[in-house]
């Protein structure tokens, strides 16, 4: 399909932007209206909507999103992110991590649209994709971490598993405040239809376990699969929010990684309804679950961040009874209450409870209050030490976590200690795919004219690649 000839109909300003200055494009206001007036606001607003906005990125540079994306962004919903930090506490290890999920989410709709835009310009007319594939594709982009808990995957991990909350997610969710903005009136039915708000929904919840696309109400994408392969990619986990998230907290974290993102959102071609990649690529393509262990094993399970997330998890385990954060888990609406301003509010809970001190109810804040001064202070949880499992063990089935109990016994030091003094971690980093190989579910292509695709076997392109893709458990201990 070619693209429209009318730039009325034209539902996205990227290709108003091939056609003019894509920084300063050509709005017509009303000279008429005075500047200061409601009338010239809504003109305004109107014009900037037409066009989308630009975006100055430290990552991506400068990139525009459509229209539809900025009615979106324009919502309290989606300005919540800005409120949640991309890696939550780490941020108090690393003082370079203070980004957030908002410019996570801008990113990735960028990179998705970018990737969905070069298959269209490519493969259109095989695939027979349209441009509401786009749109749909940068949308859930867009929106895929709208549902996001505070402090980052502390909220769904470790706090909700620790209250007994298994199963929940945070993408069903963000599809849950997705239709919260629309129910709202920031979109128009004539801009999004109901049929491809779900399959919005469906992106961002596609690579969920167990997840059925049928169950967002949307007929499903079969004959379009290679749409999940973009945002949140089920298949084999080469997806853009994971080119996102590891060159932005790699870049604020000042952690060096080797992948080059920029050939693989371009050395891609659709064969049998699957995004597939030159085999020149393979190697990159290592590079890029390398890439993830490596941040995994420096940043995201830091060991001093860690100690301050279970800090933190303690912290909010004894709010809960006032908060009732675990609650709010169900109402998209009440959800959205919640974000990294909680530590602020349970410090400064006597602003608006003046008499709180003097009423027996709010002793789960007090005893919150202690556990978040300390983290001020920095009297932190101590790392006592750590085991790395044996794979033979592992491989034989010997391999059992113990006790708080059974550490206690063991213990022979001069210190008293109690089970509650003690806390076990057990932590396993892997290439995204837990002992698989993610490259055994990656298919090649040879040039762009290739029809076919084909796996490519580690040993026939190198035999220095290894053969174990999970590193064993390691059993932490904290106290």
């Amino acid at each position: 399909m070619d693209p429209p000839d009318d730039e009325d109909d034209v539902p996205f300003s990227q290709l108003v932007a091939k056609q003019q200055d894509p920084v300063l494009p050509d709005h017509n206001f009303d000279l008429n209206t005075p500047t200061g007036s409601p009338e010239f606001a809504a003109s305004y607003n109107k014009q900037q909507r037409r066009h989308g906005k630009m975006f100055n990125d430290p990552v991506h540079n400068l990139f525009r999103l459509d229209p539809l994306s900025i009615d979106i962004i324009d919502s309290a919903q989606f300005q919540r992110l800005r409120d949640l930090k991309q890696l939550g506490m780490t941020y108090y290890i690393f003082p370079g991590a203070s980004h957030n999920r908002f410019e996570h989410s801008l990113g990735v709709a960028h990179l998705a649209f970018e990737v969905a835009d070069k298959i269209w310009n490519s493969q259109r007319a095989e695939l027979d994709m349209d441009r509401t594939d786009i749109k749909v594709v940068e949308l859930a982009g867009l929106c895929h971490d709208l549902g996001h808990g505070p402090f980052s995957h502390v909220f769904d991990r470790t706090l909700l598993q620790s209250k007994g909350v298994y199963g929940w997610s945070h993408e069903e969710m963000s599809g849950e405040i997705l239709q919260t903005i629309i129910d709202d009136g920031h979109i128009t039915d004539d801009a999004l239809d109901d049929i491809d708000m779900k399959r919005v929904q469906q992106l961002i919840v596609g690579s969920c376990p167990n997840h059925q696309p049928a169950a967002t109400g949307a007929p499903p994408l079969n004959d379009k699969r290679f749409l999940f392969d973009i945002v949140a990619n089920g298949r084999n986990s080469i997806d853009v929010d994971k080119f996102d998230y590891l060159a932005r907290d790699s870049h604020y974290c000042n952690v060096k990684v080797s992948c080059d993102l920029n050939r693989l959102q371009r050395l891609t071609k659709v064969l049998d309804n699957e995004i597939c990649f030159k085999w020149s690529e393979y190697e990159n393509i290592f590079e890029l679950f390398h890439a993830r262990a490596t941040m995994h094993r420096r940043v995201y399970t830091h060991r001093k961040a860690k100690a301050i997330e279970l800090m933190l998890v303690d912290a909010l385990i004894a709010a809960d009874p006032v908060l009732n954060m675990t609650e709010r888990i169900h109402d998209p609406r009440e959800f959205v209450k919640m974000d990294d301003t909680l530590l602020k509010q349970i410090e400064n809970y006597s602003m608006l409870h003046p008499h709180f001190e003097e009423s027996d109810d709010h002793a789960p804040v007090i005893a919150s209050q202690k556990i978040i001064t300390r983290l001020r202070k920095r009297q932190l949880y101590k790392y006592c030490s750590e085991v790395i499992i044996p794979p033979s063990v592992i491989s034989a089935n010997l391999w059992k976590v113990p006790s708080v109990q059974d550490v206690i016994t063991c213990y022979s030091g001069p210190v008293h200690i109690k089970e509650e003094d003690v806390i076990l971690c057990e932590n396993s980093i892997d290439f995204a795919m837990k002992s698989k190989n993610p490259l055994d579910n990656v298919h090649f292509f040879d040039n762009f004219d290739s029809r076919d695709k084909y796996s490519m076997l580690k040993n026939t392109v190198s035999p220095m690649y290894p053969d174990i893709f999970q590193a064993s458990p390691c059993l932490k201990g904290t106290a």
